[in-house]
């Protein structure tokens, strides 16, 4: 990934240009009820979803301001099933997707944060993507990042990413 302020550079900017959320917003990152959109698109397709045949269910599910962003989105594109796709897909961001992400952009090995780390993770961060409060981690430049999750689970991380 090529960012132009380097670890300076806000975490909610590399995470909207990494291909794993590309263009998600902070309402979607934020969204917690991820999995109910997804088990939604499983139980009926894409395609019913493109044509509206579920807008009430959708729109109780994400609340009117994601739904008005899918409508804005998806619906009115030309692309609507890569968009819908890409949509859903940035619905939601758990420490596991901070692996992912952290993997598929900065070539960190995933195998390093073994089951115990991962715990720890979870009992420091129960609330991820808030880290403190109402404080989240999209508030915070990717050198805080890196260095909140290496005082917390002791991993040397910073060193084997190409910034």
């Amino acid at each position: 990934m090529n960012l132009e302020q380097g670890w300076k550079t806000n975490f909610l900017t590399v995470v909207q240009q990494s291909e794993y959320k590309k263009g998600a917003t902070l309402a979607q990152l934020l969204f917690e009820d991820g999995e109910e959109v997804e088990e939604l698109v499983d139980d009926y397709g894409y395609e019913e979803i493109i044509n509206r045949e579920h807008d009430e269910e959708l729109e109780e599910i994400l609340g009117e301001e994601l739904f008005y962003e899918l409508e804005r989105n998806v619906f009115l594109s030309s692309q609507s099933k890569e968009k819908c796709i890409s949509f859903i897909n940035g619905l939601g961001f758990q420490l596991l997707d901070y692996i992912v992400l952290l993997e598929s952009e900065f070539r960190v090995d995933s195998a390093i944060f073994s089951s115990d780390t991962i715990k720890k993770m979870e009992k420091r961060f129960p609330k991820f993507p808030y880290v403190e409060g109402s404080q989240t981690i999209f508030e915070m430049t990717l050198e805080e990042t890196i260095e909140l999750i290496e005082n917390v689970t002791g991993l040397q991380i910073k060193e084997n990413m190409n910034v």
